[in-house]
């Protein structure tokens, strides 16, 4: 069920890449945009990268969209229609969508735990994070348990994104 579930979200992901290869309008491309990444998102949970799906859906669907649309508010844009010839761009697309799908069939399969690394690092996350941490991903619980400083400098970078986001799009009262 989750691999057809994934393979639908990921058909709509490039119907949302042609829409916005294609699309003139700046306010609706935006907004495909977010959904893609919030599709992105869904499909990390989904894959158990729960630390990713949530830098996604924050950076990603969250700031990105608040800075692209206080720039078309701030910007008088208007695209014009223009006689140029959008194939070339959807053949590149198509191009780019067969080699990545040539090229998925080289990557292990999902869940493998004997294609990792043979470090002794890498043997004693993959053999303990899930009686130390908890956790059903290894991923998630080397990031969360055994870096978790290093997520939480993550979080931070995060915060301050936010934060200038917030600055960004404040009213300058003094017309500065």
């Amino acid at each position: 069920m989750t691999i057809t579930l994934l393979y639908i979200l990921l058909s709509i992901l490039i119907i949302i890449s042609m829409y916005v290869m294609i699309s003139r309008n700046l306010f609706s491309v935006i907004i495909s945009t977010t959904i893609f990444s919030m599709i992105c998102a869904l499909i990390f949970l989904l894959l158990d990268a729960i630390d990713v799906s949530l830098t996604e859906a924050a950076v990603g669907a969250g700031i990105s969209t608040i800075l692209f649309l206080s720039t078309i508010r701030y910007v008088d844009i208007i695209a014009a229609d223009t006689k140029k010839n959008t194939v070339p761009i959807v053949i590149l697309f198509f191009l780019l969508l067969m080699s990545m799908s040539v090229l998925i069939y080289d990557l292990p399969e999902l869940g493998k735990v004997d294609v990792a690394n043979n470090s002794q690092a890498t043997k004693y996350y993959i053999h303990h994070s899930k009686t130390e941490m908890g956790v059903p991903n290894v991923v998630t619980s080397v990031l969360a348990g055994y870096r978790g400083f290093d997520t939480l400098g993550e979080v931070i970078v995060i915060f301050i994104a936010g934060i200038s986001v917030l600055g960004i799009l404040r009213n300058n009262k003094r017309g500065i």
